[in-house]
């Protein structure tokens, strides 16, 4: 009898790994695109075979042998360093569904079933779409103490307001090439910043980071007081959005050609200081990030790009339950780190909107 009831759930429960597998496509598109990060990351995203690490050439110096002559002047030929490589470790990220005997039970019948493979399916995609975006924008609070080694490179890394960092095993520290923008915001200042200069900032800074002809920011991701701060601004004036985001559920604005959404996990700086806090710190100052999105990618390997496992029975001190898992395997990667920016210590309760 009690084999009879194990290979029952074993049934049900490959009838359930199935139907997410087969839904897995749907599935992985609503982690992506409900939220704003990583609806942009879907279009960055390139596939590996694998591999102890990830490696990503960039050009760290400019080609010598450039010059003018004349008729037969001898022109030197001399060998060029001006490429190098950037190492990146593997991260790898799980979600299980788990059905206990007496969920199936309760649920008999094809239509049961179905709602039930639908509230797994469900979790399973709230789990991965929040684990991950917090691990890409919230490093101030790791889902698990002492795990951020195994996180994703979060954006606050990849664009540092530290200048002391190692990003893919790269020293910023003696290699100024590989430093990211990085500005306080004048709105820290004891004298509240008229509204058409914290717009003016945005726009400077913006022109900062594609001052080095590797192309200008095409996407802010801002935090929450920030992003509402500057939209209150141009609405007095003029507010310019993106038809394209807004057809996708989201709303921004633009800044120069940037297309600016905030998310309400961007993390804060404390007061005064360039030291990362959580978002849900009241007294901090925000932080907005201002990207150029041709040096940025979601690396995933190609044999674990949310791949669905096999359905598991369980028979431990008398518990019965199936489960599975979709695994992730990859990494966020930056190639050029100068085209990208950060201004923080924006004091949004400072800025007024006069002019």
């Amino acid at each position: 009898m009690a084999n009879q009831a194990t290979n029952q759930l074993t049934t049900i429960g490959d009838l359930v790994a199935s139907t997410l597998q087969n839904s897995s496509s749907k599935l992985v598109d609503n982690i992506f695109k409900k939220s704003w990060y990583l609806s942009k990351l879907q279009g960055m995203k390139e596939t590996e075979e694998g591999g102890s690490q990830i490696n990503r050439s960039i050009e760290y110096g400019t080609n010598g042998t450039f010059q003018s002559y004349y008729g037969y002047d001898a022109v030197p030929i001399v060998p060029q360093e001006t490429v190098t490589d950037t190492q990146w470790t593997w991260k790898e990220l799980q979600a299980n569904w788990v059905v206990s005997r007496r969920e199936l039970r309760q649920n008999s019948g094809k239509a049961k079933i179905r709602s039930l493979i639908d509230q797994k399916k469900k979790s399973m995609e709230r789990s991965f779409r929040e684990g991950m975006n917090a691990q890409l924008l919230n490093p101030a609070n790791f889902l698990v103490v002492g795990n951020s080694g195994k996180d994703l490179t979060p954006l606050s890394t990849l664009v540092s307001i530290s200048s002391s960092l190692t990003v893919g095993g790269i020293s910023e520290s003696s290699s100024a090439y590989w430093a990211n923008q990085r500005r306080p915001s004048a709105s820290t200042d004891t004298t509240a910043l008229a509204g058409s200069a914290f717009v003016n900032e945005c726009r400077s800074f913006s022109n900062t980071c594609g001052q080095n002809s590797d192309g200008f920011p095409n996407l802010g991701v801002w935090g929450k007081r920030m992003y509402e701060t500057y939209v209150a601004i141009l609405d007095q004036k003029v507010r310019y959005s993106s038809t394209d985001s807004a057809t996708n559920g989201f709303r921004s604005v633009m800044c120069e050609n940037m297309e600016v959404y905030w998310d309400q996990i961007v993390p804060r700086v404390t007061t005064g200081t360039t030291t990362l806090v959580p978002y849900t710190v009241s007294a901090g100052e925000d932080v907005g990030y201002f990207l150029n999105t041709d040096f940025l990618y979601l690396i995933v390997d190609s044999g674990t790009d949310f791949v669905m496992t096999p359905a598991v029975t369980h028979d431990a001190q008398g518990q019965q339950a199936t489960s599975g898992a979709m695994l992730f395997m990859g990494e966020h990667v930056c190639t050029n780190r100068r085209a990208q920016g950060v201004l923080y210590g924006v004091s949004t309760p400072d800025i007024t909107l006069t002019n």
